[in-house]
């Protein structure tokens, strides 16, 4: 099956068919998205020292144990 040039070229656009593209107003300010963009920061840095908070707190105990030895295994 074949074309004809006729058919394979483009049609002129007036801009209608997306016309959905155009930059609209928006509901929030630029201090909005940086305002959100701060939070999200924050959040995330909140989580990632409460889970090494949990991290520390749900690890085994180690008392008794001089901090040399921590690394080397059970005692004997």
């Amino acid at each position: 099956m074949t074309q004809t040039p006729e058919e394979s070229t483009p049609e002129a656009s007036d801009g209608d068919l997306v016309h959905w593209m155009a930059p609209g107003r928006s509901a929030l300010g630029p201090a909005a998205f940086s305002t959100a963009a701060v939070a999200a920061f924050a959040l995330g840095v909140a989580a990632t020292f409460g889970a090494l908070a949990a991290l520390k707190y749900l690890a085994p105990r180690r008392e008794g144990l001089p901090p040399w030895s921590w690394r080397r295994g059970p005692l004997h």
